[in-house]
């Protein structure tokens, strides 16, 4: 199997942007000669370059390198989840094989949207790769930048670019299908809920959770669901007030694998047992879902396979083999764990 970067980066102890910069003989953000020979020895020792079609010699003999940027879009988002970092991943690893150099990863939480344009143009980037929730400004400003856009993720923005879609809507659809599958029929609902106002383009996820439950003809009960930004913490407390107000389903519903292991530990910091008394899903696969107690019942996102489609549909568009809004949607998997159960009439007790 070819070598991975991050068995790289492990070896060497940096990280896997510099793994990156370091193959791709990034001269704008340089390491430093030490970590390149290092990064190299091992990167050989390994037998990396015998996986690529790019070597050390013919990069160096190729000319001018084209430039990607990176903008995870949501300024409640960071490189650092679990989901996004295994996406670059899969986007580093492509580039390189492509002999692209991934000049910039932004990111709305460090900046506004005028600075990190600003930057985009600085580096000439031949195009722009869009990750997590996206406004409609934000959208509208990349797009007048350049038209080499590609955007990989859960949540279609529909948008008029490229996409590499893992349908969260679906997933979503197929979690409500499976709790009902197990008899649960008060479901509740942690999550991202969009307003009537909001200028966000694609978040989908309840809009997904409240259709599924009005095609089978149930409710969907408002003291069950939370508004939250998607981190551990905000499912926490958010639902540690469901426990002290007594509002609890039978099952929870989660927008993804972060919300679902901060609703299953304040749950179980009550002495509310998981699945026993109230079942929980989530998406995203992450590798805390396959370890943690319960193991969590979750969906397969193909997250790196976002990253690898996103710099290959991008290239295409570069040089100029397509012309239309290409949508690829990439399947999501069912894993079924520990952490939902068949509903009795005694799971409460």
């Amino acid at each position: 199997m070819p070598v991975k970067l991050y068995e790289i980066a492990k070896a060497a102890g940096v990280s896997i942007s510099t793994v990156s910069r370091v193959l791709n003989h990034d001269t704008l953000k340089p390491a430093s000669k030490t970590t390149e020979e290092k990064v190299m020895q091992i990167a050989t020792d390994l037998g990396y370059f015998a996986g690529h079609t790019v070597t050390p010699a013919t990069q160096k003999s190729t000319g001018e390198r084209r430039n990607l940027a990176c903008l995870l879009a949501s300024a409640s988002d960071t490189f650092n989840d679990a989901f996004f970092s295994k996406i670059m991943v899969g986007i580093q690893e492509e580039a390189l094989c492509l002999n692209y150099l991934v000049s910039h990863t932004l990111s709305g939480v460090d900046t506004n949207i005028e600075s990190i344009c600003t930057q985009i143009r600085a580096a000439n980037s031949d195009g722009v790769i869009l990750m997590g929730r996206v406004r409609k400004d934000v959208m509208d400003a990349v797009k007048s930048i350049t038209p080499n856009i590609v955007y990989a993720g859960l949540n279609r923005p529909d948008a008029g670019i490229d996409e590499v879609i893992c349908d969260a809507y679906s997933a979503i659809s197929e979690s409500v299908d499976y709790l009902l599958s197990l008899g649960h029929r008060k479901i509740g609902f942690i999550g991202s809920i969009p307003s009537e106002s909001s200028d966000v383009l694609n978040e989908h996820r309840f809009a997904a959770f409240s259709d599924t439950m009005q095609k089978h003809g149930l409710p969907v009960y408002a003291e069950y669901c939370k508004n939250i930004t998607l981190s551990t913490e905000q499912a926490y407390h958010a639902t540690a007030e469901l426990v002290e107000t007594g509002t609890l389903p039978e099952a929870f519903c989660c927008a993804n694998d972060n919300v679902a292991i901060g609703v299953i530990s304040a749950l179980t910091e009550r002495g509310i047992r998981v699945p026993n008394d109230i079942s929980v899903i989530g998406i995203d696969n992450i590798e805390p879902a396959r370890f943690m107690y319960p193991r969590l019942t979750s969906f397969e996102m193909q997250n790196e396979e976002l990253g690898r489609f996103a710099v290959k549909i991008l290239n295409d568009r570069i040089l100029g083999k397509h012309d239309i809004p290409i949508s690829l949607r990439l399947p999501c998997t069912l894993i079924v764990r520990d952490s939902c159960r068949v509903r009795t009439m005694d799971s409460n007790a």
